[in-house]
């Protein structure tokens, strides 16, 4: 895609890029895993979008894709009882809606200043999965509204760190590079603060960066370890390389 841009213009050249990212998506719904697979097709659409394709051709595709999403939850009774506990978690606190109820009642406790550190109560058991998935319910009991609103002020500030080091890449491949990472990163802060918020049905994306789990943290920390090398590299390019006609241009 980088080495001929021209391509991403016509239909035709973004057709062999959806079936690969097509068969990615229809892999991990095996799994069952439907929250990736969202996660990964709509980053795989905004990528193509960067590239270069055009916005009829974005929204041909886009529109089906809206469209099976309905499809995929009722394929599975699961997610149905999952958007269930998501429109009324309150109708079975015991069942399905256990733990979006207790992570409302974290950041209910926590209310504008916190408990203090190391003060939660709901990671005693009462919160599952509080050390990964809803561990954003417990900075909010701890540290607050104020506590979590600087939290995502230092993610906003990263995710702005990254589109900057895009603008200063030095070729179009980096370019999109160091768009997909941070496109990875800024998707699955926004979805965790949704769910744990009680915004979208509940999901399974951790916190990046926060989060416990060896795995997503080493392949975050080296995504980022990438970034900052485009953006060093980006720094001391002399020359300034033109984007595609979506507007982007890399500057010196």
């Amino acid at each position: 895609m980088s080495d001929d841009m021209g391509r991403m213009r016509t239909f035709k050249g973004v057709i062999p890029l959806l079936l690969c990212g097509g068969l990615v998506c229809v892999l991990i719904i095996l799994e069952p895993n439907m929250s990736v697979t969202m996660c990964v097709g709509f980053l795989m659409l905004a990528m193509l979008f960067l590239g270069g394709m055009k916005i009829k051709h974005f929204l041909i595709i886009f529109i089906p894709v809206l469209l099976v999403i309905p499809v995929l939850i009722i394929m599975e009774p699961y997610r149905l009882s999952r958007l269930s506990a998501f429109l009324d978690p309150w109708e079975s606190p015991r069942g399905e809606g256990y733990q979006l109820i207790q992570s409302l009642y974290a950041l209910g406790n926590g209310g504008w200043f916190g408990t203090g550190l190391f003060n939660s109560r709901q990671k005693y058991r009462f919160l599952p999965f509080a050390e990964s998935d809803f561990i954003l319910s417990i900075i909010g009991e701890e540290l607050g509204f104020l506590g979590v609103f600087l939290l995502f002020l230092a993610c906003a500030a990263l995710i702005f760190c990254g589109i900057r080091a895009a603008s200063k890449a030095e070729d179009f491949f980096s370019f999109l590079l160091a768009m997909g990472i941070t496109m990875v990163y800024g998707i699955q802060t926004v979805i965790n603060a949704l769910v744990v918020s009680g915004s979208i049905p509940p999901t399974g994306l951790p916190l990046p960066l926060i989060s416990s789990g060896n795995t997503s943290l080493i392949i975050t920390m080296a995504s980022m370890g990438v970034l900052y090398a485009i953006s060093a590299k980006g720094n001391k390019s002399p020359k300034a390389v033109q984007g595609t006609k979506r507007g982007e241009k890399f500057i010196q």
